[in-house]
């Protein structure tokens, strides 16, 4: 018998499915030839605000309620400060201070057993752009037009003790 358990947490992004990003209103939709669907604002360019999108803060709501959280009386926005070359801004727009939902649960059955799992969070923030590489590797272009697409956040506690189980509650 193994000494060892798993602790396993999972943080999971779900892209939101917007007409427009989670804080302009450029097009969110897939396929779009690259840099077309930018503005001002989702290139953090000076001078511009965003906007809160009302559909992507109301399916955080739901997904918060859904998952038993706690909904907060008040949020906030932050940005996160980091480099990559796909993030137009140099930060993230994200909640990290006052969340949407925090203290919820999943309940899971795995293997004829019920098991509850315990969410930390739900939380909205926005997706960065992505990187093309050329096929003989010696170019890198970056596309813009997903930077900015709302993401919903998902953050477990460490409630989960095996891959089946992290199955099992993805599944749900």
């Amino acid at each position: 018998m193994n000494k060892y358990v798993p602790v396993i947490g999972l943080e999971i992004h779900v892209q939101l499915k917007t007409r427009s990003k989670v804080f302009c209103t450029c097009s969110t939709k897939f396929g779009a030839p690259p840099n077309t669907q930018t503005c001002p604002v989702c290139l953090g360019l000076p001078g511009v605000l965003p906007v809160l999108n009302r559909k992507a803060f109301r399916y955080a709501i739901k997904t918060a309620l859904a998952l038993n959280c706690q909904i907060t009386n008040s949020v906030r926005f932050d940005r996160k400060n980091y480099y990559y070359p796909d993030l137009p801004k140099n930060y993230q727009i994200s909640q990290y201070a006052l969340p949407v939902g925090i203290r919820g649960y999943l309940e899971i059955e795995n293997e004829g057993e019920i098991k509850r799992v315990r969410i930390r969070r739900v939380h909205l923030e926005e997706d960065a752009g992505k990187l093309v590489h050329s096929e003989d590797g010696r170019f890198s272009f970056v596309d813009y037009n997903r930077a900015g697409t709302p993401l919903l956040e998902i953050v477990t506690e460490p409630d989960i003790n095996s891959p089946q189980e992290a199955y099992v509650f993805l599944q749900e």
